[in-house]
């Protein structure tokens, strides 16, 4: 199980505002489909405290389990979208150092 991170722990306000968005939506979301608590964090795989701590926008809850939360909703693709290719693309090439001819016999 991972490491608790405490609630206390300080986070940049535009991440913790983004994240009580996710968890009002994922709980209306929810509650509009009447989907029991019960059932819906069986669902997600998560316990029923954990689906409390996101619908009350913890941010101490893994985004994982945010993003699943929404995947098993039909929302996730509108609250986040998969990024461009352009993003995952890196001009940077590896540099290779030269070898040095100091230590010869190094193994």
């Amino acid at each position: 199980m991972p490491k608790r991170v405490p609630e206390d722990t300080p986070i940049p306000l535009p991440v913790a505002d983004l994240v009580q968005r996710w968890g009002k939506t994922i709980r209306a979301q929810r509650q509009a489909r009447k989907i029991p608590m019960r059932d819906f964090a069986h669902r997600i795989n998560a316990s029923l405290n954990t689906l409390q701590r996101i619908e009350h926008g913890e941010h101490s809850v893994q985004a994982g389990t945010y993003l699943t939360a929404m995947m098993t909703l039909g929302i996730m693709e509108q609250f986040c979208p998969a990024p461009d290719a352009s993003f995952m693309q890196s001009s940077v090439e590896r540099v290779r150092l030269p070898a040095s001819k100091d230590n010869d016999d190094y193994f």
